[in-house]
């Protein structure tokens, strides 16, 4: 089944809007974490504290987020593309 590469609409803009909460929330949420482990890395820098451990942290929590966040939008965004349209008999 070869798709024309457009999106369609749904029947209801309800569930597009629905859907699109995951996406944009997960980036959301992804974002605040990397600003909360910069936060942790300059809290540590100020008050001298132990600073490789957060640069340790970071290198591991920053690109995972970062991955998945990239990730969900990939797979719903491919998703959406591959629909086929409503009126398209299937062979």
């Amino acid at each position: 089944m070869e798709s024309s590469g457009q999106a369609r609409s749904p029947a209801n803009p309800w569930i597009f809007r629905a859907q699109l909460v995951l996406p944009f929330g997960f980036l959301v949420y992804a974002g605040l974490i990397v600003l909360w482990i910069s936060r942790l890395m300059y809290v540590a820098w100020v008050l001298e504290d132990v600073f490789s451990a957060s640069i340790g942290i970071a290198l591991v929590a920053v690109p995972i987020f970062l991955f998945l966040t990239v990730m969900v939008n990939y797979v719903f965004w491919g998703l959406r593309k591959g629909r086929a349209p409503e009126n398209a008999s299937s062979p």
